[in-house]
């Protein structure tokens, strides 16, 4: 859906291994230029191969929390794996052991969010198949952030979609509940609310000859994550009726997302999803922080022993 879906073979246990996990995550998240590193964070012990180690354990957050530093440092029979969207205030010194941490910040945004999001797009009825995709920003012209398509449907059914999705939204613009049986032509799924993006939308629907001209937004309606005035007020000026999820529930669609996947290729994999927000605290002194990942790179006590300790000078 998102590249080749890759299969990988399971291993005999009927877990993945490291490597197999990070390739299936990366066909749904494909690298971006500019990116987060994909591999955040990895064990550094010398015996390490994510070619052998299986994992039982996925924890897939939005950011790092309390939630996911605890789930790392529960008893299980191997480290975890933790995926994160915003890792960029990530403690490593409270991960437990030999986790593995996996991160995508662009490439999530790009198509498990309100963006270029086939999935989210058949699930509200488009034919993501000839759907049109509206691509280039910021001065990227390969960054896809929006899909735009056909509907045969009314308000009333689309918005009982999106709540089925995404357990509710932030707010609606253009139409209300007397607005439940007005017909609606053309989605867009959108992950930029600027009076640019609206045009395009709009020239977009205006070629595929969707709607009469570009200037009719009657029966377009606008899905978006966080509402910004200068969409907003482009917008109601063409008619279009908007949608604003806000920022954390369309990130969180796509945790469920991932979530789901997950289950559906290993159905034995533990997958824990953690619904929380960041709470960012002050980070150690750098030379703790340089102690803790010495630390991580000392390999594991055999049984029975005891974990050498770096002494400070």
């Amino acid at each position: 859906m998102y590249g080749h879906d890759m299969q990988p073979a399971p291993a005999r246990s009927g877990l993945p291994t490291n490597a197999a996990l990070t390739r299936f995550l990366s066909t749904l998240l494909p690298l971006r230029p500019r990116d987060v590193p994909f591999l955040y964070h990895s064990p550094r012990y010398r015996h390490y191969n994510p070619e052998t180690a299986l994992t039982t354990k996925v924890i897939l957050s939005v950011t790092p929390t309390e939630g996911v530093y605890g789930g790392t440092n529960q008893v299980q029979s191997q480290p975890p794996l933790v995926f994160l969207h915003r890792p960029f205030n990530l403690d490593r010194s409270r991960l437990a052991y030999g986790t593995t941490v996996v991160s995508s910040h662009t490439a999530f945004d790009e198509f498990l969010t309100v963006g270029y999001n086939t999935a989210l797009a058949t699930r509200l009825g488009l034919n993501s198949e000839g759907c049109e995709c509206v691509q280039g920003y910021k001065g990227d012209p390969e960054r896809r952030i929006g899909i735009v398509g056909r509907v045969s449907s009314t308000v009333g059914e689309l918005t009982a979609h999106i709540r089925k999705e995404f357990g509710a939204w932030d707010e609606v613009h253009g139409f209300s509940d007397e607005d439940h049986a007005a017909p609606v032509d053309v989605v867009a799924i959108m992950n930029a609310f600027h009076a640019e993006e609206v045009q395009r939308v709009l020239d977009t629907a205006a070629t595929r000859d969707w709607i009469s001209v570009p200037s009719d937004g009657g029966r377009v309606l606008y899905l978006t994550g966080q509402a910004r005035v200068p969409g907003l007020e482009a917008a109601m000026k063409k008619g279009i009726r908007v949608v604003c999820l806000g920022h954390r529930t369309a990130e969180e669609w796509g945790i469920r997302y991932l979530a789901q996947r997950l289950r559906e290729q290993w159905p034995r994999l533990v997958v824990d999803e953690v619904y929380e927000v960041e709470e960012v605290v002050p980070r150690p002194p750098k030379r703790q922080r340089a102690e803790a990942q010495e630390r991580e790179s000392l390999p594991p006590p055999e049984e029975g022993g005891t974990q050498v300790e770096v002494q400070s000078p």
